[in-house]
């Protein structure tokens, strides 16, 4: 019987490795950008500073900030903001997630309709769809769970819960608009929030946090 040269043996072992390489499913990053280019703002504007009293720029997100699955407590983390410019009527607030295999950012937090008086977010601010302080101010609906606007959402801030070994981005975008959304916060999902933003965003800003998983 005859024996395969080392060679051919070689051959095979590389063809099978990139067949069962081509089979797995790619790993690829969002391909739909975040709501802050979606609806950027007017040309020229100066940007908006996003800070936290709860994590720096590019620094780490504390667990409790984690969903309650996930060994947190679910508290939407303090967010801060610069005033925006002249004609400013209202603020909104995105909370998106980057890393998953999938088409779209994950939305872990919308809040619309902040007053213009408004430039910050308590830490653990409630889910009800009507936000108490700042008066005004409403939870939109995340999708964290699903990642699917079609399917059932909830108010207010759903923290993240990344796959083990994760470590995933986190932006939380606040947008200064020349006027009031208005939507009816069972409605208030991700894309028509933006598509109700475009055209009035005066300035816009960014922070980005990440959060390890163990």
């Amino acid at each position: 019987m005859l024996r395969p040269s080392a060679s051919l043996i070689l051959f095979l072992a590389i063809a099978w490795a990139d067949g069962a390489a081509a089979q797995r499913p790619a790993r690829t990053t969002p391909i739909t950008p975040r709501a802050i280019a979606l609806a950027p703002a007017k040309p020229g504007a100066a940007p908006l500073t996003v800070t936290s009293h709860d994590f720096a720029s590019m620094g780490s997100l504390d667990r409790k900030f984690m969903q309650v699955v996930a060994g947190g407590e679910n508290k939407s983390p303090a967010i801060a903001w610069s005033p925006g410019p002249a004609g400013t009527q209202s603020y909104v607030l995105f909370a998106e997630g980057e890393g998953e295999t999938r088409a779209d950012p994950t939305v872990h937090w919308i809040v619309y309709d902040i007053p213009a008086t408004a430039t910050s977010l308590s830490q653990g601010v409630p889910t009800d769809a009507d936000i108490a302080n700042p008066a005004g101010a409403k939870n939109g609906l995340e999708d964290s769970v699903t990642g699917r606007e079609d399917l059932s959402a909830s108010p207010g801030y759903r923290g993240p819960n990344p796959p083990p070994a994760a470590n995933h981005p986190y932006y939380f975008q606040v947008f200064a608009l020349d006027r009031n959304l208005g939507l009816d916060p069972a409605k208030a999902r991700r894309t028509p929030v933006i598509e109700a933003m475009k055209g009035h965003v005066l300035a816009s800003g960014e922070i980005m946090v990440r959060y390890s998983s163990k």
